[in-house]
């Protein structure tokens, strides 16, 4: 985050300490996408990550008040949607997404409208293999795999923000990268199940 995001979310956010409304919702808006996605890679279902993803911002309203101006919004409010989704799929166990439409793991597209037909086939399926192996990660696994790999926090940040020693972080990712290795292991070395 550049000085001038940092200062324009301090100043949105002494706005809404003081009660306004629009304030909060410019915060909203400027991570609403990158709080829904989180929540749907934890999740793998787009209404639950949508019901998360209200949830978080309507908890983080109410706390704004106990919000300290010296932290950072962003991972105060990921910290909010983090404990919130786990603390869902504790409840949940694990649910099976509805009706996705979304195959693609978001992330880097490339130059897609310039594949194959046959390419395009063979990336799908390999992303419909690779999502249905990150849901099949337990939750402590999976919810660690996404904020390292997708979310780019550091080790150090990942045990602060779940409150895990770095070391227990460390064997859960490894166990992870090991599990969806394994699945994956025919796509990886060029073939299909």
């Amino acid at each position: 985050m550049s000085q001038y995001e940092h200062k324009e979310d301090r100043m949105l956010i002494i706005k809404a300490k003081s009660g306004d409304t629009l304030a909060y919702e410019d915060l909203v808006k400027k991570y609403q996408k990158q709080i829904y996605y989180l929540c749907q890679r934890m999740t793998g279902a787009h209404q639950s990550a949508d019901d998360l993803s209200q949830e978080t911002f309507i908890k983080a309203f109410f706390a704004i008040s106990k919000f300290k101006e010296d932290m950072n919004f962003f991972t105060w409010i990921r910290k909010i949607a983090v404990n919130s989704t786990l603390n869902y799929l504790k409840v949940r166990k694990r649910e099976k997404p509805l009706g996705e439409n979304s195959e693609q793991i978001p992330g880097n597209p490339g130059s897609i409208s310039q594949e194959l037909p046959q390419d395009r086939v063979q990336r799908t399926q390999i992303e419909r293999k690779f999502k249905a192996a990150l849901q099949s990660l337990h939750s402590d696994q999976r919810s660690v795999f996404i904020l390292k790999v997708y979310e780019g926090l550091s080790y150090k940040d990942i045990a602060q923000l779940l409150n895990i020693p770095f070391g227990t972080v460390m064997s859960r990712l490894n166990r992870a990268r090991k599990k969806l290795k394994f699945i994956m292991a025919d796509y990886i070395e060029g073939g299909s199940r």
